[in-house]
């Protein structure tokens, strides 16, 4: 996620009608494109975007290279956190209805999710937190309309089309997976908050990232993406006879959906927008979220200690991207990155 204070774009996000309820780049010789080590968006274009606002932004390697030890911590921001989190998947695109296209996606999506609340993983956000958290993953739906682009204004309208106003729940976390593919934008997915019908919502964008070099975390429990065979369902699925838990477009799916569900529980957008202030979790002195601080580091795992950045979620192993922790870069206890040592792997 890329953290510059935007200004404040409008006091009062635009509604939409109702409708009825039907971190990064690798190149080729893996090295890292620092222009583009993000999940999330850079600053708009387009002035003229006024019915969502950003969330916080930043590139992570010179978020960390300009904070010292003693500054990297984060601080609270007065704002929300999301001790309870309601998410529900919205799968966009006509390639939604190709099989082949699908995969595993749909259904690791779905154990990914489901199985967050219980995992370790989810324990990298606790500190951060007035009680425990409690995730849900309550529903799924898909709509097989062209999806019309990564335009956050285009994916809050999409989420209030196919979830309605009247059902906008405000604990409520609403991912929109696409089939658009990333191209040329610097960003594999980003987390962003709006409102529809004049209630607020979280909402998150992300690309089809199938045979993606720039969004690949190169994960052990996947093909590699110039596999013939690297976009066929791993085990995630019931009965598949493959050697590989996950397809790798799963894999890097898997690995950027952590990052955003992560830094949204800890920084959702805070309503009502008053200021230019509208970011009221937690993050640090410049901006950096608990994401941005670690994205695209895999640290220790208990899980496979021969392959770091390795979580279990529900039975299946995936490679996921590290969170930071005030309570370890203070203790010395997490695994060394930038020089700072605030860096868990959700182990």
């Amino acid at each position: 996620m890329k953290k510059f204070i935007l200004p404040f774009l409008i006091a009062q996000a635009l509604s939409f009608n109702a409708f009825a309820d039907n971190d990064k780049s690798y190149n080729d010789n893996n090295d890292r494109d620092e222009n583009s080590q993000v999940e999330d968006l850079h600053a708009p274009k387009d002035n003229l975007i006024v019915s969502h606002f950003w969330a916080n932004d930043f590139t992570p390697r010179k978020a960390s290279a300009a904070l010292t030890p003693a500054t990297a911590n984060m601080t609270f921001h007065g704002g929300n956190v999301m001790s309870a989190v309601n998410t529900t998947l919205i799968f966009w695109g006509k390639s939604w209805s190709n099989k082949t296209f699908i995969s595993d996606k749909v259904a690791g999506l779905n154990s990914l999710y489901g199985n967050f609340d219980s995992s370790t993983y989810a324990g990298t956000v606790s500190e951060y937190l007035p009680t425990p958290l409690i995730h849900k993953l309550v529903q799924q739906k898909t709509d097989f309309s062209t999806s019309a682009s990564n335009n956050p204004n285009n994916v809050l309208s999409e989420v209030c089309k196919v979830v309605g106003s009247a059902n906008i729940d405000p604990n409520g976390y609403y991912p929109v997976y696409t089939d658009v593919k990333r191209g040329s934008a610097g960003y594999c997915a980003y987390h962003s908050a709006g409102t529809c019908g004049g209630k607020p919502l979280q909402f998150a964008f992300f690309f089809n990232l199938d045979g993606d070099a720039g969004c690949d975390p190169q994960s052990s429990f996947a093909l590699p993406r110039n596999d013939v065979n690297a976009q066929k369902p791993g085990y995630v699925l019931a009965g598949s006879t493959s050697t590989k838990a996950e397809s790798q477009g799963l894999a890097a799916l898997a690995s950027v959906t952590a990052h955003e569900l992560a830094e949204t529980i800890t920084d959702p957008v805070a309503f009502p927008v008053t200021s230019s202030a509208f970011w009221g979790g937690w993050y640090d002195s410049l901006g950096a979220e608990n994401g941005d601080k670690c994205a695209w580091t895999f640290g220790p795992s208990t899980v496979d200690a021969t392959k770091p950045g390795t979580v279990s979620l529900g039975g299946i192993p995936w490679k996921l991207q590290g969170e930071w922790s005030n309570a370890a870069q203070t203790a010395g206890t997490g695994y060394l990155s930038n020089g700072l040592t605030g860096c868990l792997s959700g182990s």
